[in-house]
């Protein structure tokens, strides 16, 4: 017969056996975990990319190996611009401060990505085709979401109340995202372009060797997103921490506070000394 002791016991071994489980699956994903899986994906991609994956046949030759790393980079920032549209929602409908932290951070991090899209960009583009811009559909909408986003912050910026400035942003964020699927979609409905559709309904139309590199390479700059996007939340909760922390200080008369209370009965008393 079991006892209540045992059962109990039981009980706690299986509970601690859950929580330390738990503690690892956290481990595998904190921010300095992610940093170091996306490390060694982009390490392994770019070995990938210029040991492995064959030069290409066609006019861009070595020049095409850039595409390893600018086609994954964009797609990034496409999924951090959704990321903001998803919190923007959330938002409208919850009105928790969380999500309104997330959009921020999550544009935040899509307009960096963009940033590095433009620049391997311009680089891939002057060798494969002899020219550092031209107005052509898929960089058109693209330079288009990179102005929407960055007045994101300009409208951020100019309004102090917090809630109607987490209102605002969320409803432009939604707004913003509709130039982002206009983004992925110009080279397959608008293919005059300089830009070829890596992936289509057809497949990929890339050897073996070179899918499994880009593969590598998206999954690597994929978690490199994740990882800053968690660093960039946990900042912005300490911060918040703060300014509430500040607030109540400032809330709190002054006859509360104990040091105050204190230092000025020591000056009494060294007075009457």
């Amino acid at each position: 017969m079991t006892t209540t002791s045992e059962v109990t016991a039981e009980d706690t071994a299986v509970t601690g056996s859950g929580a330390a489980a738990r503690g690892g699956w956290r481990r595998l994903y904190s921010p300095i975990a992610l940093f170091a899986e996306a490390g060694a994906l982009l390490v392994a991609g770019f070995l990938l990319a210029f040991w492995y994956a064959p030069t290409d046949s066609s006019t861009m030759g070595f020049s095409q190996k850039i595409f390893y790393f600018h086609a994954p980079i964009a797609e990034s920032a496409l999924v951090a611009y959704l990321i903001a549209f998803v919190a923007g929602v959330l938002y409208l409908r919850h009105q928790d401060e969380k999500y309104d932290r997330l959009g921020a951070a999550a544009v935040r991090l899509g307009l960096l990505f963009s940033v590095m899209v433009m620049g391997t960009g311009m680089i891939w583009g002057k060798a494969a085709w002899g020219v550092w811009w031209t107005w052509e559909p898929r960089l058109t909408t693209f330079l288009i979401a990179c102005v929407l986003y960055a007045a994101y912050f300009v409208l951020r910026w100019s309004t102090d109340e917090e809630s109607r400035r987490a209102t605002y942003c969320a409803v432009f964020a939604i707004i913003a995202f509709v130039d982002v699927p206009i983004t992925f979609f110009a080279t397959r409905f608008l293919p005059t372009g300089l830009h070829p559709a890596v992936i289509t309904s057809s497949g990929s139309g890339m050897a073996a060797s070179m899918l499994f590199t880009f593969l590598v390479c998206m999954a690597g700059m994929t978690l490199l997103l994740v990882a800053m996007l968690r660093l960039e939340l946990a900042h912005a909760a300490v911060l918040a921490e703060v300014e509430e922390l500040k607030e109540l200080l400032d809330s709190e008369p002054e006859s509360h506070l104990p040091t105050v209370a204190g230092s000025s009965s020591l000056e009494t008393e060294r007075g009457l000394l």
